[in-house]
């Protein structure tokens, strides 16, 4: 279901906000998994932290939390954040985000969750030298691969949120 959400996604700006949702939603999730009681008076205290105006409504904090409890890993926090960072420096870019951009290639090589698989060797094809059709291939084949390793780094990330309350 994320992969077909994934997939649907065509822009490198759609790709990351959507990324930041799918994390927001497993968060959330393992917080209710970790938090929720069915005890009357801790569920009562525990409403309170989570709602609008609670401390632990803001996504950023509920991540910190999770970190600090060890309920998730030290990598795991670092690559969400990650994300949500790269989501901020998108909305704030006037232009669209394109794969082919060099921001994607550096975020890329700053997750944990892709340094230990193999990487992209080929060199960053200029996206200003667009007047050969082999240059417009390299770009297309770059954008492809930044795409898929972003995908591939989203499903790791949620599939490592999707574990049972360790307490």
């Amino acid at each position: 279901m994320i992969e077909e959400k994934l997939n649907e996604v065509t822009t490198a700006r759609g790709l990351i906000i959507a990324a930041v949702t799918i994390f927001d939603e497993a968060i959330d999730h393992l917080i209710n998994k970790v938090f929720r009681k069915t005890d009357f008076v801790v569920e009562s205290v525990i409403e309170s932290l989570f709602e609008h105006s609670g401390p632990l409504f803001d996504f950023k904090i509920r991540l910190k939390v999770l970190l600090g409890l060890g309920v998730i890993s030290k990598e795991i926090f670092e690559d969400i954040n990650a994300f949500i960072k790269l989501k901020e420096i998108i909305n704030n870019q006037e232009q669209e985000a394109s794969f082919s951009d060099p921001m994607f290639l550096k975020f890329i090589q700053q997750l944990h969750c892709i340094k230990e698989s193999l990487f992209i060797k080929d060199p960053i094809p200029d996206p200003k030298a667009t007047d050969s059709l082999l240059e417009q291939v390299k770009i297309i084949r770059w954008e492809k691969m930044i795409r898929s390793y972003l995908i591939l780094s989203i499903l790791h990330i949620n599939e490592a949120l999707q574990i049972e309350s360790p307490l």
